[in-house]
């Protein structure tokens, strides 16, 4: 096993990028009308309806899935390096409680013509509240103990998952749309809606990269980090407020998806080993492939009928974590 494992960290630095280019073109490939690769490009040529649904409406879609995977996994990483605890996912510090209940409180408006308000930015405001309410309820002066923040992100997520179940039953069969958006979802993905999480995701993932080494000694423990020098609580607050941002600007789009950023991480490490500069590479590239292929299984699979993109990653995600638990190696290494 352990020389696999090797051969596969040896190789995967040139493999990774290269399958991650060919799985992005073939999730394009497939949908309602699946046409080749090669035709694909030669669409661009051309003004055809075709071109449209690839290029307009499909494109846009595999992009934020691919993103929203990147995204979700790379949180999950730094979190997990950070609290040193294997289990953490970009959802630890309340933010899909915040985005659900925002989301749902949108659909509940407009649905019953209290007033009509943009349900993604709804979502994102209630996420990014219900993140930052948890980092104040855990900070003891400039200092966020570990301990402190998951106790306060499940306060907050109670909280706000009790306020999305009273609204649920409130509103009874007014927010069938939003049992759906509580799983996940690309369809009706826009050039626009790109924007602000592709910006969010690029700041956190340089200055991932530029902080790895401090990342990697986080990884020790804080008071071997700061023997070590690293001011351990800037770089906490720094990562848990910018890994909140993203998270939300993707979750506030995309819905509620689960496992994720939890099983990414572990893959990445065991591929890549347990450093920063190298395994938020591998997180990238096995984020987008996984969530992206997630997404067109739930487009395709029963199609012309979609399932939620989080009903896929759970049923993929959920026993590859027992394996990947099982195996202990991806444990190990945080």
């Amino acid at each position: 096993m352990k020389s696999i494992l090797t051969r596969l960290k040896t190789t995967g630095s040139i493999v990774l990028p290269v399958v991650f280019v060919v799985v992005f073109v073939l999730n394009l490939s497939f949908g309602t009308v699946s046409l080749s690769p090669l035709k694909i490009f030669q669409l661009l040529k051309q003004d055809t309806p075709e071109k449209y649904m690839i290029w307009n409406l499909r494109f846009p879609r595999v992009l934020m899935a691919t993103l929203t995977g990147i995204a979700l996994s790379s949180v999950g990483n730094i979190f997990q390096a950070i609290m040193k605890n294997p289990l953490v996912d970009p959802y630890l510090i309340g933010t899909s409680a915040g985005a659900s209940f925002g989301a749902l409180l949108g659909i509940y408006f407009t649905v019953n013509s209290i007033a009509h308000i943009s349900i993604p930015t709804m979502s994102f405001v209630f996420a990014v509240l219900a993140s930052t309410l948890t980092i104040i309820l855990a900070r003891k002066g400039t200092v966020i103990p570990t301990v402190h923040l998951v106790l306060s992100g499940v306060l907050i997520s109670t909280m706000f998952s009790a306020g999305s179940m009273l609204l649920l039953n409130i509103a009874n069969k007014s927010l069938v749309t939003g049992h759906v958006w509580l799983f996940g979802s690309f369809s009706g993905v826009t050039f626009t809606d790109l924007i602000l999480p592709t910006i969010s995701l690029t700041i956190l993932i340089v200055l991932t990269l530029i902080l790895n080494k401090e990342l990697d000694v986080m990884t020790l423990g804080e008071k071997e980090a700061k023997s070590l020098g690293v001011n351990v609580e800037l770089l906490k607050w720094l990562f848990y407020l910018l890994g909140s941002f993203v998270t939300a600007t993707f979750v506030s789009r995309t819905g509620i998806i689960g496992f994720v950023g939890l099983i990414v991480p572990h893959m990445a490490r065991t591929l890549a080993g347990p450093k920063h500069k190298n395994n938020i590479l591998a997180t990238i590239f096995i984020g987008g492939m996984l969530m992206s292929v997630c997404d067109t299984l739930a487009r395709t699979i029963l199609n012309p009928v979609e399932i939620p993109v989080g009903i896929i990653t759970s049923l993929i995600g959920a026993p590859f974590m027992f394996v990947l638990l099982k195996l202990k190696n991806g444990v190990k290494n945080v």
